[in-house]
């Protein structure tokens, strides 16, 4: 029988014998929300079934030249994507502390910086799932990976944009998630026909944020990708 059913008679047959003592119920777990496999996604991340649509509507192509790429911002470099870690959304705090602030617990920050540099915290790496102590003399071992690859995106229509909107991808909080060295560097330029998180359980949500970034900036996926992509989101 139902609790509430059990309650109303209950309260029913006290009221008829006139007893009065004070309870209290326990209200209990709360019901487990719907399970779709996402998980540990930038804000704005596209829901499985959304992205199954927007997968289905992205132009498709294969790959083209690398040809005038360059990432890196040293002297003579073309610094396609601008200067790393700009602060694109003018909050004082430059994309990389921000990522860092949103994706480790147990933050601490640095005297003097307003809150925004981070100088320890733990990340739950959503590419392994393992459990990674950051601190700042050896940031190298928490990089911040751009979802889609900045290569990636450039043989895939982002050769054709203007600087500025180059700037504002390689920036976007939602394209850049905290991992573990050995992950990025495993990942690289890779995308999701070569490359998936370590972790199977990551799946789905990795391939929910790879088409929303593709989807919010109109790239393209090779056909391997999209049958990548698609094959990971009949996982969530």
């Amino acid at each position: 029988m139902p609790r509430s059913v059990v309650l109303v008679l209950l309260a029913v047959l006290l009221t008829l014998t006139g007893c009065e003592f004070e309870w209290q119920i326990e209200s209990g777990p709360p019901e487990p929300a719907a399970s779709v496999g996402q998980a540990d996604v930038p804000t704005g991340t596209l829901e499985p079934a959304a992205a199954a649509t927007a997968l289905a509507g992205l132009r498709v192509a294969e790959k083209t030249a690398l040809d005038g790429y360059e990432r890196g911002c040293g002297d003579g470099e073309a610094c396609v994507f601008g200067p790393a870690w700009s602060d694109v959304d003018r909050n004082g705090c430059d994309q990389r502390n921000d990522v860092l602030h949103r994706d480790l617990t147990e933050v601490q920050v640095r005297d003097g910086t307003q809150g925004c540099v981070v100088i320890a915290g733990v990340l739950d790496d959503p590419y392994t799932g393992e459990m990674v102590p950051f601190e700042k003399a050896d940031a190298a071992l928490v990089p911040i990976d751009h979802v889609v690859p900045l290569a990636a995106a450039w043989v895939q229509g982002a050769a054709a944009w203007a600087p500025d909107q180059r700037e504002a991808f390689a920036n976007d909080l939602a394209n850049l998630i905290a991992t573990t060295r050995a992950e990025n560097s495993s990942k690289g330029d890779s995308t999701a026909e070569e490359w998936v998180p370590a972790d199977p359980a990551y799946g789905c949500s990795y391939a929910t944020v790879v088409v929303t970034v593709k989807d919010r900036y109109a790239l393209a996926v090779t056909p391997a990708e999209a049958d990548a992509l698609a094959g990971l989101l009949a996982t969530c």
